[in-house]
Formats: C-alpha cells, structure tokens, sequence
C-alpha cells in the first residue's frame, strides 16, 4: 500500500508540498510508516 501511494504521489505535478494532493499523499506514507512502526513495537512488548 505505501509503494502504491508513493507512485501515486509521484504523478501528482508540482511534487511540492505546495501541492495539496502531493501533500496529502506524503502524509498518508508516513502516518502509515508511523502506525506499522508503533503496532510492531506493541507486538514486541
């Protein structure tokens, strides 16, 4: 699912974060980055 939002995100034109849709797009990989770190850390517990 992240590498599909990444190259979504990379066809977005600017890839700037002036972009609102590229920004949104870089958000969404690291909020899901974030979630998978954070419930792996849980599972480890």
């Amino acid at each position: 699912m992240i590498d599909a939002l990444r190259r979504q995100r990379n066809d977005c034109v600017p890839k700037s974060n002036q972009n609102p849709r590229y920004l949104r797009y870089s958000n969404a990989v690291s909020a899901l980055l974030w979630l998978i770190d954070d419930l792996r850390a849980e599972e480890s517990v």
